[in-house]
């Protein structure tokens, strides 16, 4: 191509355009080069952060970069149906997935706070809610919400359900109604959601129970986003909502 060899802003923005044609890392065959090319050109870290460069890198990741697929939010007719499947078929899990749903939709919890792995050796009893932390009054509930992915020195958070008057799957009143079930079956047992067989919900569960009533245009985080999207609705502002 009758370039020059000397590793230049423009011949390494060139060499971008170029390669990301063909290869999605090409700065990271940038990085290879590094290696071999810095001995003889003592400027090509320089070179490389030059603005014109990064712009090229930028630029090519964008091009290359695959689309985001997110899932639907849930809405609040959503809730209503998965409730008349747990009071038709009166179903101890039916119930537990009901407040599950109602417990991420309402506090914008990620699935993975309320459920475990499907791998039972990545199962870590400090990350689970406990049935210690669970208060409730007639108004509101709460329980406390260990170290999680957002909880940058793990101090964990307390999480408040207050009554919603005009909402089929009201969070306090179902856990409240939960809360006294689970007790009759389970007892003293740490976790505060337990399945009726004494196992804890898991993610695969989570995910069949769901789709038995949508497509898999939802998936776990169709809880959260709908929580958010809700809260948007009433005029709250999107760092409250974080």
């Amino acid at each position: 191509h009758s370039l020059p060899l000397d590793p230049t802003p423009q011949t390494l923005t060139r060499y971008i355009a170029y390669s990301s044609l063909y290869i999605s890392s090409s700065s990271k065959y940038l990085s290879g080069a590094r290696y071999f090319l810095m001995h003889i050109f003592p400027d090509f870290d320089t070179n490389r952060s030059h603005p014109l460069v990064q712009a090229a890198i930028k630029g090519s990741m964008k091009i290359r970069g695959s689309n985001i697929n997110r899932k639907l939010p849930l809405r609040l007719h959503h809730l209503s149906a998965f409730l008349t499947i747990a009071r038709r078929s009166k179903d101890y899990d039916d119930l537990l997935f009901i407040c599950l749903l109602s417990a991420c939709f309402f506090a914008c919890h990620r699935s993975g706070e309320v459920v475990v792995s499907d791998d039972k050796r990545l199962l870590d009893w400090r990350k689970v809610i406990k049935r210690s932390s669970f208060v409730s009054s007639n108004n509101h509930v709460t329980y406390r919400l260990p170290y999680h992915k957002a909880d940058r020195f793990y101090h964990g958070s307390d999480i408040l359900f207050i009554r919603f008057q005009a909402v089929d799957a009201c969070p306090v009143l179902l856990l409240q109604e939960y809360i006294s079930l689970r007790d009759s079956i389970h007892g003293a047992r740490p976790a505060l959601f337990i399945r009726k067989d004494g196992s804890l919900p898991a993610r695969r569960w989570f995910i069949s129970k769901l789709h038995c009533v949508v497509n898999h245009d939802y998936g776990g985080h169709s809880a959260r986003a709908g929580g958010a999207t809700f809260y948007a609705s009433l005029g709250l502002s999107e760092d409250i909502i974080q």
